[in-house]
């Protein structure tokens, strides 16, 4: 028995549907952006980018975005196909911060195939800390950011490293992300 409440979350299928009958000219881009570090490691990393129109792709004003990553497993979807499971999470993500939750609980950003990963125990938590970042490299690297998009994505490497939760490296994300707004 699920430890959630399946009936507040929305399908990405439910999105999706929502979506293209109220925005039949979206545009709906995704970019798998695993290193090829990430890729030998089994860690996949995907954003996708909506656009409610082709005008709005035209003049690269995207309503939202959202990020996924996953991991490779032994078992199940993730097996042969962790690069699609993570496209299919980054959607959801993305549809969810545009308004898109299927008219259930709109509060609830998680889409309800990322709750039954988390049922099963297959999240955050299965990606094995790496060493702690090299201080200066990281520094030198947030300071050449140049966008949020671009801060969200090494800020989602951070996450899948492990390393979200040291001081240092939340508050240097934090500085930059002030920065950039």
């Amino acid at each position: 028995m699920p430890s959630y409440d399946p009936e507040k979350y929305s399908t990405v299928a439910e999105r999706m549907a929502l979506l293209k009958e109220t925005h039949p000219d979206y545009r709906l881009l995704t970019t798998d952006y695993s290193t090829d570090a990430d890729r030998a490691s089994g860690v996949w990393r995907v954003m996708a980018t909506l656009y409610l129109t082709a005008e709005d792709q035209a003049n690269d004003l995207p309503k939202s975005c959202g990020h996924a990553y996953e991991v490779d497993a032994g078992f199940g979807p993730q097996k042969t196909s962790a690069l699609e499971v993570c496209e299919t999470s980054a959607i959801g993500r993305c549809l969810m911060v545009a308004g898109f939750s299927a008219l259930k609980d709109p509060m609830v950003l998680a889409s309800a195939e990322e709750m039954q990963k988390v049922a099963r125990g297959k999240g955050a938590a299965d990606v094995k800390r790496k060493a702690e970042p090299d201080r200066k490299q990281l520094e030198s690297r947030v300071a050449s950011i140049e966008n949020r998009t671009e801060l969200g994505s090494v800020w989602e490497e951070i996450v899948a490293d492990g390393h979200s939760q040291i001081g240092w490296v939340r508050e240097l994300f934090q500085t930059r992300g002030g920065e950039l707004q």
